[in-house]
């Protein structure tokens, strides 16, 4: 059937990152919703590329993953169903600063911060000076939006010793090696080294050195029209597998 609707798609990811930058208005396209030829997903798989970050919840339900394209800001979310795990339901692509499942949300955080605030209180002859740090760190976040990483294994093991647990959500970083947890303190992330050691936390809504920064954006414009360019000659007319 060849090519359809691609590359209007591809414009209003376009169109979207721009309104990311510009207004800070993230999008949503529900991409297994649309009609498009198989030829249409696969080029979109060439275009948009993946990335070296898996994430995925650790959870007996409905289960979703994501992955980062190699387009900054453009997520990929997919969604399997709790009767056939394997069987996708939804897929979106997501113009964000993060994908929207496995970013906290503020709310969240707050009641995590009052609960890890009197934690700290209570088990405070356990803790290093670096627990402190923490807590006034997350407070911070909380009242400007600021994020932070720690990155003092010592202060990181004493933590996980006596408070920080992992949670369900988790980012594989299949480049590095080293995976973040999301925590039982919402707004506290725990991120592994390749060896399974605890080396650093994260404090913010998503770990700050996995969002895109403005000039990710503005390149991300350049870089679709690129791969595009690249791509268009060599699948046009072609029928192979589609997206996932």
């Amino acid at each position: 059937m060849g090519l359809m609707n691609a590359e209007p798609l591809l414009g209003e990811i376009k169109s979207a990152i721009k309104d990311l930058l510009e207004r800070g208005e993230p999008y949503t396209i529900y991409s297994n919703k649309l009609p498009t030829t198989l030829e249409d997903r696969y080029f979109l798989q060439e275009v948009l590329g993946k990335g070296e970050l898996f994430m995925y919840e650790k959870v007996v339900h409905t289960k979703t993953v994501a992955f980062n394209t190699l387009i900054p800001g453009v997520w990929i979310e997919v969604v399997f169903s709790e009767r056939n795990p394997v069987e996708p339901i939804l897929e979106m692509v997501q113009v964000n600063y993060s994908p929207p499942i496995f970013t906290i949300p503020k709310e969240d955080a707050e009641r995590s911060f009052e609960k890890f605030a009197s934690d700290v209180r209570e088990f405070k002859k356990y803790l290093l000076p670096f627990a402190e740090e923490v807590l006034r760190a997350f407070e911070r976040y909380l009242q400007t939006g600021e994020e932070f990483v720690f990155e003092d294994p010592e202060g990181v093991q004493n933590l996980t010793t006596y408070l920080v647990t992992r949670s369900e959500l988790v980012i594989e970083n299949k480049k590095s090696g080293n995976t973040i947890y999301s925590t039982n303190y919402y707004g506290i992330w725990l991120e592994t080294d390749p060896q399974g050691e605890e080396v650093k936390l994260h404090i913010g809504s998503f770990p700050k050195p996995l969002k895109p920064t403005e000039g990710d954006l503005k390149r991300a414009l350049d870089l679709i029209e690129e791969r595009k360019r690249q791509f268009l000659p060599k699948y046009k007319g072609r029928v192979d597998l589609p997206l996932l």
